[in-house]
């Protein structure tokens, strides 16, 4: 059958208050596979221009069942620049900054020639004048099993204003530079727009890159360096990684480099993309497991770890940025699955906030919060590689509650209240739910109403959401749900209803009524204490007597607290009453006293004992 783009704007529409019945979708869905890529790529960084010149050879197997006639790429660089579908979404909320950009500003990343096969091809951009997608029309179609090969130059520059790329001095973030093939799975091609809600989907592939540099840049990237001075190491060619290459050089990069220049060469396998930045400023740390007394439990695989900070980065000295990345990848490493990667590097970058690419995440501070966070990128969406404009809570959401879970676990250790971790997190959710802003997690990036719900609805909620999961079904079968998870789909493309079945085998309880209430639907919930009533016994203990009322559409085990006991409730009635037995008679009784529901309304949450 022809391969269909996917339509973009009309599948964005979804209804408000209601999401696709994942369940019934599976069922249907074509059997699982992924094509096969490879990428060869040379560029030279012109700092008088600011320009990248590059090329690249890409190899493309086609292992679906469908015969193609096209191959759609990615050119996200072209999102920062005017009249792109970034910049005029953002003209939407009052926003100009790639609207208004000039001619020296804005990024651009534009084609000087592309052959297929040795044949001379024209790039088509079908979301004109938006250029972030393009289509590459096949000379002969592509059946099952047969390999296409582009060779692609293009010049690409980044923009002055830092989102997700950027440029100040010489300093470079080359997070988006090349074309990037867009994601052909078992729903069609998934070549989607770089938009200001909504990030990124990419095939697994291998990346062999070569990049001509000044001499005295000092960079970081995806992958190892397999040849070359990085700037904080003379690296010597791993051979056999070097014969893992994708074949002759392109001719770009040949002989030595320029007085002045030199060649670093990098090399990664089984990632999705390859990022890079770029400093002479930049000041390196690095650790090893074999450097620290401590290592824990995730940490017997544990890779190097390069850090990458400015002079003024006085936050990230000292080891401390580094630390905090080796803690955070053996937690996680223990919690999902030991890194399967030969590196980790965490530099600092232009733009706020974080982050993450394969082996590399990209930072403006050093926080604890924000180095974990990032580093669990690594597993869900690096590893474990989701389609964020479809699905962004199973990465961004997943990500948020694995943060959460590390602060629960230092302040146990450290004797602290661990529900201190989450109240921030719950107070704002209360707020929300008492609202009509609420829509379902499951939808597509671009149906929220904005960007405050989109953020609501791919992090913040959906980080609760699988913490309710976790008490549900308990932490060791959290766990192991996590190990299987990450052991079943490394390395694949995964959806929602994939852990979804991973939770349910593992844990052996259905969880299609917890998925549609907190995952496709809004469903509300409001526990409350409708009356407590206490009366002492002869024996000189206490009866206490107390109503739970459940009001909204969701349901979910409650705790309630009575005194110093705790007793749990699981029926679905709307009104239960549950008799404890107490030393002394109770002050108040509080339901849900850890704050694990998404309860609307929790001023009824407590209630004083006459």
């Amino acid at each position: 059958m022809k391969p269909q783009l996917i339509p973009l704007l009309p599948a964005l529409m979804l209804a408000a208050t209601g999401a696709p019945a994942q369940t019934a979708q599976r069922a249907q869905q074509p059997a699982y596979f992924q094509q096969g890529v490879d990428y060869r790529i040379e560029a030279r960084l012109d700092e008088a221009t600011n320009v990248l010149h590059g090329r690249a050879r890409l190899r493309y197997v086609n292992r679906s069942r469908a015969t193609l006639d096209s191959i759609y790429l990615h050119q996200h660089l072209n999102a920062f620049r005017p009249n792109s579908l970034w910049a005029r979404r953002e003209l939407q909320f009052g926003q100009r900054r790639f609207q208004d950009l000039g001619p020296n500003d804005y990024a651009y990343e534009r084609f000087t020639s592309v052959s297929v096969n040795g044949q001379a091809a024209r790039p088509v951009y079908p979301l004109s004048p938006d250029s972030t997608v393009v289509a590459i029309a096949l000379p002969r179609r592509l059946a099952p099993g047969d390999t296409a090969t582009l060779l692609m130059d293009w010049d690409a520059r980044l923009a002055t204003v830092p989102r997700r790329q950027g440029r100040a001095g010489r300093h470079y973030d080359f997070a988006q530079w090349y074309p990037r093939v867009a994601v052909y799975d078992r729903f069609g091609w998934e070549a989607h727009p770089l938009l200001p809600q909504g990030e990124f989907y990419g095939e697994f592939a291998t990346y062999d890159v070569t990049l001509d540099l000044a001499a005295d840049q000092v960079i970081g990237a995806t992958g190892i360096a397999v040849f070359g001075d990085p700037g904080y190491e003379v690296t010597q060619a791993d051979r056999l990684v070097y014969r893992r290459g994708s074949g002759v050089p392109l001719q770009l990069i040949t002989g030595e480099p320029a007085a002045g220049r030199k060649y670093v060469r990098f090399h990664a396998e089984n990632v999705h993309h390859f990022a890079w930045s770029v400093d002479p400023r930049y000041r390196h740390d690095r650790v090893t497991r074999m450097e620290l007394s401590d290592a824990g439990p995730g940490a017997r695989t544990l890779p190097t770890i390069h850090v990458l900070y400015l002079p003024e980065d006085t936050a990230w000295a000292r080891n401390v940025a580094a630390r905090r990345t080796y803690d955070a990848l053996s937690w996680l490493g223990a919690k999902m699955s030991p890194y399967p990667w030969p590196q980790l590097t965490n530099l600092h970058r232009l733009d706020a906030g974080g982050t993450e690419f394969p082996m590399m995440i990209m930072d403006a501070g050093a926080s604890e919060g924000l180095i974990v966070h990032e580093t669990g990128h690594q597993w869900v969406h690096g590893i474990l590689a989701n389609n964020e404009w479809k699905e962004g809570w199973l990465d961004e959401g997943f990500t948020s509650f694995l943060t959460n879970w590390y602060f629960e676990e230092k302040n146990h250790a450290a004797g602290n209240d661990t529900a201190d971790v989450w109240r921030g997190t719950m107070q704002a959710l209360e707020r929300l739910e008492r609202t009509d802003s609420v829509q379902p997690i499951a939808l597509p990036a671009e149906a929220f109403r904005d960007f405050r719900i989109y953020n609501f609805m791919t992090y913040t909620k959906p980080s609760a959401v699988l913490r309710m999961l976790r008490e549900y079904l308990g932490r060791p079968t959290m766990e192991r749900v996590l190990h299987e998870y990450s052991r079943r789909y490394q390395f694949k493309h995964v959806t929602g209803e994939d852990f979804r079945h991973v939770a349910e085998e593992v844990s052996g309880r259905p969880l299609g009524w917890f998925w549609d209430q907190w995952i496709n639907r809004t469903d509300k919930l409001d526990y409350s204490v409708s009356s407590a009533t206490s009366r002492r016994l002869a024996s000189g203990s206490w009866s206490n007597t107390v109503v739970v009322q459940r009001a909204g559409q969701a349901w979910m085990p409650v705790d309630v607290q009575v005194g110093d006991v705790t007793r749990q409730l699981t029926s679905r009635a709307a009104r239960q009453t549950l008799v404890v037995t107490t030393a002394s008679k109770p002050a108040e009784v509080l339901v849900d006293p850890k704050w694990i529901l998404i309860d609307y309304n929790r001023a009824n949450n407590r209630a004083a004992v006459p």
